[in-house]
Parts: C-alpha cells; sequence; structure tokens
C-alpha cells in the first residue's frame, strides 16, 4: 500500500497502518509530514545512531546499551519526516515478557506531539499482534504519554543514568478503550 505525501512523494506503509486512520501527522506551521513504519534491516545503523544521539548524547547512557540482542526476539520502528529517521521505538521480549523501550524523538521536533504520534502507531501495531500487556521504564515525558493511553505505574521511580524512569504496563485493553481502538 502508499500513501501520497503533500509534497507529491509516494511512500511506503507497512500493512499495519492501512487500517489505522490517517498514517502521517502535519505540523502546520512546518508543512512537514510523519510516517511510522516498521524499521527494515537496512534502516538499523540509522536506527542505533539516533537512539545513541539521544540517549548516550543527551542522558549519558552507554551506545552498547542501545542494541537488542536478537534472542529477545527486538522489533523496530521508525519515524520518517521528509524521508529523514526522526523517532523510534522498539519492543522486545525479557524475562518472558513484551518491554518497550529505546523511544527516541529528535530534539528539534519536541514538543509538536510527535511522541505521541509515534507512540500510537507504535502501540496500534504492536496490540494486533500476539501481545497482551506490554512493560516500559519510561522517562517523565513518555509516563505522561502513556497514561493517556491507559499504562498504569507498576512501581516507584527509580534513578538511571542522568533522570529517572517509573515502571508501567499497558495492557492491549486498557489501550483499546484509550484511544477508542
Amino acid at each position: 500500500m502508499s500513501s501520497t505525501a503533500g509534497n507529491g512523494t509516494v511512500g511506503f506503509l507497512s500493512p499495519f497502518l492501512r487500517n489505522t486512520g490517517s498514517v502521517t501527522m502535519q505540523n502546520r506551521e512546518e508543512k512537514a509530514q510523519c510516517i511510522v513504519r516498521r524499521a527494515a534491516d537496512t534502516d538499523m545503523e540509522a536506527v542505533l545512531a539516533l537512539t545513541a544521539k539521544v540517549f548516550e548524547g543527551e542522558q549519558d547512557i552507554p551506545k552498547e546499551l542501545n542494541f537488542i540482542p536478537a534472542d529477545k526476539q527486538p522489533q523496530w520502528w521508525c519515524m520518517e519526516q521528509d524521508g529523514e529517521l526522526v523517532g523510534t521505538a522498539a519492543i522486545y521480549r525479557e524475562g518472558g515478557q513484551w518491554h518497550m523501550g529505546r523511544i527516541t524523538v529528535a530534539r528539534r521536533l519536541r514538543g509538536q506531539h510527535k511522541g505521541i504520534f509515534l507512540l500510537k502507531r507504535v502501540l496500534d501495531d504492536v496490540f494486533t499482534q500476539d501481545v497482551d500487556n506490554i512493560f516500559l521504564e519510561a522517562r517523565d515525558a513518555t509516563v505522561h504519554i502513556l497514561t493517556g493511553f491507559g499504562a498504569e505505574i507498576a512501581g516507584e521511580p527509580f534513578a538511571f543514568y542522568c533522570g529517572n524512569v517509573t515502571p508501567m504496563i499497558l495492557t492491549r485493553t486498557a489501550f483499546l478503550q484509550h484511544t477508542n481502538g
């Protein structure tokens, strides 16, 4: 399936976006559109570079922690704006449970609701799979987004490099109820 962007270019969209309504987000000031899609193997160098820029460059989290080993069954998503990678997210299995992490949005695009857009699209896809709930350790900005999607705090915040993270859980049922899915 393809979608025509406002500039006349055609972007190919993964099947999970076909029935989720609008798959682009337009910033009224910049007239720029975002799409979210699953990351391909050819995207992974850029995906890991962006996660390193955000996590290592801004939060002092070692670059080695960005990589998710194959035995954890990682799935990655990309958010692109005008063909440029501007956001990432991943899910992976750990301890018999699905976890979400490596959520990034390029610094210049923060505060424009792009993180909400990214997470909504990723979670739409995740919950169409055989996933009933997902665990996260979220920074404050992400906690705010996730509670809007129905996530619950599952523990006390704790220090993690430059800041705190809060353990959270989001169920498919809560997500669908809070997003009219």
